[in-house]
């Protein structure tokens, strides 16, 4: 089996698939696994030119995975915590299950390059949903989606009545609802909604408006929108806006912005000159960014809200700790998507697929939402067994409910003024 590998470890907060990179050279057919392992990770480009020719338009496996992004530290991260998965398989006596990784262009249908003995598919990053659910409910696979968390989600239930998708991590609207929840514990229930335009995570702001209203929360506004976009260069815009945060004294600022640019650079020197109508140290800033976006936030001299991890299911600290001594490194919401995705694949040939309600093959009809999570070594036994099994997830809680996004906790860090 190879391994490919990805350049960015920032993943779009959208479900914009990742451009690729065209492979350079080719060394002979498929390596195995224990190559990879031996010889650390290859160019992405490199790996997935080899199996598409390999392929020659038909998987040989019956789990396939496709990989439409470039770059590799994000496809980096997957693969090392998938890698880590297998290895736990291993461990309970397991050989992995055989998994054809193949190539397809970004909005292309891969169906060309499925065998007929294909029963699992592996979607790839924020993947054009309509596309794969029409493949599985025409082939009857079943489909991960191991990193699925924008806003195609809303639509999943309606795109696959027959449940054949399974998203593998929380969407982002948990970290959105566990920040929301974070301010009105804290009493902070009026605030203000700021965007930088050429900021991404500014399309998490609307978001974020509908989900703190939905909750009780008021969002100010002088302007016709409840989102104040605003562009560091329009010297108007930004003086009506330090005029409307003086005007209305929200408790808080929601900015979407990152930390180190114009916007918010002329944001903190209006805050810090009074200029926003209240001391400086008695309102609240919070980041509407990703956590890797706000690794690094220095001190102000007023208290800061953050999103600390992204949300993650009840095996985070267990594979955390695994992954650590085999990296050498913190793992990301990237690393335990790949760790559960091997998992669930390996359990996904350990037995005959069930039969759906229709009478047609569900290959991860075996994953029941009302088990109790147990262990992997359990739920092998349990799947050879013929039993139908839940994980104890990394990633999620992976309670995989068809046309339903998993669970999953976030944290919030709260950084005090100096």
């Amino acid at each position: 089996m190879t391994h490919p590998s990805q350049a960015s470890s920032k993943v779009p907060a959208s479900d914009e698939p990742i451009a690729e990179s065209p492979p350079e050279a080719c060394v002979g057919g498929q390596p195995p696994f224990v190559r990879f392992l031996q010889s650390g990770f290859v160019l992405l480009a490199t790996v997935i030119g080899c199996q598409a020719l390999s392929a020659s338009a038909s998987s040989r496996s019956s789990v396939v995975a496709i990989s439409n992004g470039g770059g590799s530290g994000a496809n980096a991260e997957f693969m090392a915590g998938f890698a880590v998965g297998l290895d736990q398989v291993r461990a309970c006596g397991v050989d992995p299950a055989s998994v054809d990784w193949l190539s397809v262009a970004p909005g292309d249908d891969p169906s060309a390059l499925l065998g007929q003995q294909v029963s699992v598919l592996v979607a790839p990053f924020s993947a054009d949903l309509s596309i794969y659910a029409q493949l599985a409910s025409q082939r009857k696979l079943g489909v991960l989606l191991p990193y699925q968390r924008g806003e195609s989600l809303r639509g999943l239930a309606e795109l696959d009545p027959e449940g054949r998708l399974h998203p593998v991590v929380p969407p982002y609207q948990q970290d959105l609802n566990q920040l929301i929840g974070d301010l009105l514990d804290h009493g902070i229930r009026r605030v203000m909604v700021v965007a930088d335009p050429t900021d991404r995570s500014a399309d998490q702001a609307e978001s974020f408006v509908s989900a703190f209203q939905g909750d009780g929360g008021i969002v100010d506004s002088y302007e016709p929108s409840l989102v104040q976009t605003v562009s560091a260069d329009d010297a108007a815009a930004l003086e009506r806006l330090f005029k409307d945060v003086s005007w209305k004294g929200p408790q808080a600022i929601v900015l979407a912005a990152a930390h180190d640019s114009v916007l918010a650079q002329k944001l903190d020197r209006a805050q810090a000159s009074g200029r926003l109508g209240q001391r400086p140290e008695a309102l609240l800033r919070v980041w509407l960014l990703p956590h890797h976006r706000v690794s690094d936030l220095s001190e102000r001299s007023w208290p800061q809200l953050i999103l600390d991890q992204p949300a993650h299911g009840p095996g985070w600290g267990d594979f955390a700790s695994i992954y650590r001594r085999s990296r050498g490194e913190q793992p990301t919401l990237l690393a335990a998507s790949g760790f559960d995705t091997a998992r669930l694949v390996a359990l996904s040939s350990l037995a005959p697929p069930p039969v759906s309600t229709e009478g047609t093959r569900d290959p991860l009809g075996w994953l029941d939402p009302a088990q109790e999570p147990t262990l992997l070594c359990d739920a092998i036994e349990d799947r050879l067994g013929g039993q139908p099994v839940r994980l104890i997830g990394a990633a999620s809680d992976l309670v995989l409910r068809p046309g339903q996004s998993p669970s999953g906790q976030a944290t919030i860090r709260r950084i005090p003024g100096r």
